[in-house]
């Protein structure tokens, strides 16, 4: 049996890392250091949620537990920056969280536990994220307590399987017409509400939201409302 861990490190910064960061503070003592070299030698384990930098190989071996990330896909699937809006884009059924160890290359460690979630209809990026970090965070305090204890022994990836993501860009979000009208609804709900989707119109960029539209320097607006509008205009 393995000895609870005392001292834990958070690693996190967007929207998704919150409801992780909440729940580990019912349990532990957390301390979330400014930069990633303010790891103390005496750290027990740390976790990382949705952090987005590459953490060196000499302070992944500090911790003497390793580091424990939440990773919103179902590992090897979609490993990098956007699993969440790829699964939409690709019209996924279902997606799921990954707890995982690090390791020093990108979202390839071992696996310590997996929980499946099913896509709804309308799922957009934002609800999507919002139930999977709420999931992650409980599934990340059963799973810390018992691999610290020795209940949990990581299983490695199936290398071979791995699918990546890339770093999204505004320009990602510039809707291409050609494609079947199905795969841009999903776009658009994949990229809401960053990037978001768009299109240009009389030179000027025109922002797709769902059903509404936003043209550059102009107010959002519902779609009647431009097509009264701007349109007849």
């Amino acid at each position: 049996m393995r000895k609870t861990a005392k001292t834990l490190i958070f690693f996190g910064t967007p929207e998704f890392a919150t409801p992780s960061l909440k729940a580990l503070q019912k349990k532990f003592k957390v301390f979330q250091p400014k930069n990633i070299t303010e790891i103390p030698a005496n750290t027990d384990i740390a976790v990382v949620a949705a952090y987005g930098h590459i953490i060196p190989k000499k302070i992944l071996e500090i911790p003497k537990f390793g580091f424990l990330n939440i990773h919103p896909s179902l590992l090897p699937k979609y490993r990098g920056p956007s699993p969440i809006q790829n699964a939409i884009l690709n019209g996924d059924k279902e997606t799921g969280v990954s707890i995982m160890l690090l390791d020093k290359k990108m979202d390839s460690g071992p696996i310590l536990a997996q929980k499946k979630v099913k896509i709804n209809e309308n799922e957009t990026y934002e609800t999507l994220r919002n139930r999977l970090a709420e999931i992650g965070a409980k599934l990340l305090i059963k799973t810390l307590l018992d691999y610290v204890s020795g209940k949990i022994k990581p299983k490695p990836q199936n290398h071979k399987k791995a699918t990546y993501t890339k770093l999204l860009k505004r320009e990602d979000g510039k809707i291409d017409w050609s494609k079947p009208a199905e795969e841009i609804e999903r776009m658009v709900r994949a990229y809401h509400p960053w990037p978001g989707t768009w299109t240009e119109l009389n030179g000027k960029r025109l922002k797709i939201i769902l059903n509404r539209v936003q043209l550059e320097g102009k107010k959002e607006m519902s779609l009647d409302e431009f097509l009264r509008g701007y349109v007849k205009n």
